[in-house]
């Protein structure tokens, strides 16, 4: 994980507002922090960073370890 962009997964969480795969942690327009697929993360989304967002990466739960 580099410059606090990315974070490891077990599953890929629903976006918060559709059905679809989130992708992204992220911060909103709005302010509140959702889980993101890829349209309402570049309709709503801030950006990637410490204290924007982060990349969602799936792993498998053993390459996980303790990875919450």
């Amino acid at each position: 994980m580099s410059n606090n962009t990315e974070t490891v997964v077990r599953q890929f969480p629903k976006c918060d507002f559709c059905s679809e795969k989130a992708k992204y942690d992220a911060r909103t327009r709005m302010g509140p922090w959702a889980y993101l697929c890829e349209k309402h993360f570049k309709e709503y989304g801030v950006g990637l960073g410490l204290g924007r967002g982060q990349t969602l990466i799936l792993k498998k739960e053993k390459e996980v370890g303790a990875v919450n």
